[in-house]
């Protein structure tokens, strides 16, 4: 599976009104391309910042729906006042998850930028070494990776049913972040925390 991830930043006022335009708009629009498997869009309401993902059968199901992301981006800019920041685009290499996925939960989004040639290594290690940690937590729904082979850029969301679990788990997995940028090659790694508010899935990926 692919994705397409649109950052969005609105003033913070702006938030429920790109809501409803995500819902109302880019979600059917999205829906009625061949190929689209689901969207979901994560909001951080103090900061004002959002991102829009689509989810695509294969990458050329979603370089075929290039124009639909171009007209949604263009008119959520415009009907929030809000700017695009980026948008990217990843396979997703994993997704596991603990039962129907569902909007209300909360997102640990890890992001690291290391060596294209390791993105194999991080994969291996965050399957065999993070997510066992990940699924002995309370509160655990899911956790996805997704990756740029091209420029070694990989995220890892992990998804949990409050933000007082997301919290909770912290101290078990912050160890694990130096090692997962060792296995990229990378820096460190950069922690998100985001709300989950849509997630209309048509076909949950197993991993």
């Amino acid at each position: 599976m692919y994705i397409r991830a649109t950052r969005v930043q609105f003033p913070p006022e702006a938030v429920d009104k790109g809501i409803a335009f995500f819902k109302e708009k880019i979600v059917p629009m999205a829906s009625s391309a061949p190929g689209n498997l689901g969207q979901v869009l994560l909001v951080d309401r103090a900061a004002g910042k959002g991102i829009g993902i689509t989810q695509w059968e294969t990458a050329q199901a979603m370089g075929a729906a290039e124009q639909v992301g171009i007209n949604a981006r263009t008119q959520s800019a415009t009907e929030t006042g809000g700017s695009i920041v980026n948008v990217e685009r990843m396979e997703q290499v994993f997704n596991e998850r603990v039962g129907q996925p569902r909007a209300g939960g909360w997102v640990r989004l890890n992001t690291v930028v290391g060596d294209p040639t390791r993105t194999e290594k991080l994969i291996d290690f965050v399957k065999k070494q993070v997510v066992p940690v990940l699924k002995s937590q309370k509160g655990f729904q899911a956790a996805l990776m997704n990756v740029d082979r091209i420029t070694g850029r990989s995220t890892v969301s992990t998804i949990w049913a409050s933000r007082e679990d997301l919290e909770a788990s912290e101290a078990s997995v912050s160890s694990l972040r130096r090692d997962a940028a060792d296995a990229a090659g990378a820096k460190d790694v950069t922690v998100e925390i985001y709300e989950s508010v849509v997630v209309n899935i048509k076909t949950p990926a197993t991993a």
